[in-house]
């Protein structure tokens, strides 16, 4: 898989997550307390996928991405993303990109 086409990947699973994110959130109302399952779990995913994407493709550091967030990401969270892409990854699509 080359860089291009793996980015592009993530970036389809991230609005699609973040479509059952806004389905979840709309559930909200109709349960009696408020609570839908696995929502919180996707937005946690949602986060540190989006945190890894924007430093694994597009270099940017942490103080970009979040400014007014109080607490931090798991930082073994998005290490474990960046590597999972980065063995996706042909060596020689990486070679071609450097």
């Amino acid at each position: 898989m080359t860089f291009k086409e793996l980015k592009q990947k993530i970036k389809e699973e991230q609005k699609t997550l973040a479509q059952e994110i806004k389905e979840g959130k709309s559930k909200r109302k109709q349960m009696p307390n408020g609570y839908v399952s696995g929502l919180d779990y996707d937005r946690d995913d949602y986060r540190h996928r989006h945190i890894a994407y924007c430093q694994f493709f597009n270099k940017t550091p942490y103080e970009m991405i979040e400014r007014s967030c109080h607490e931090n990401p798991r930082k073994s969270t998005i290490e474990t993303h960046m590597t999972v892409w980065a063995s996706k990854i042909d060596e020689e699509a990486l070679r071609d990109c450097a």
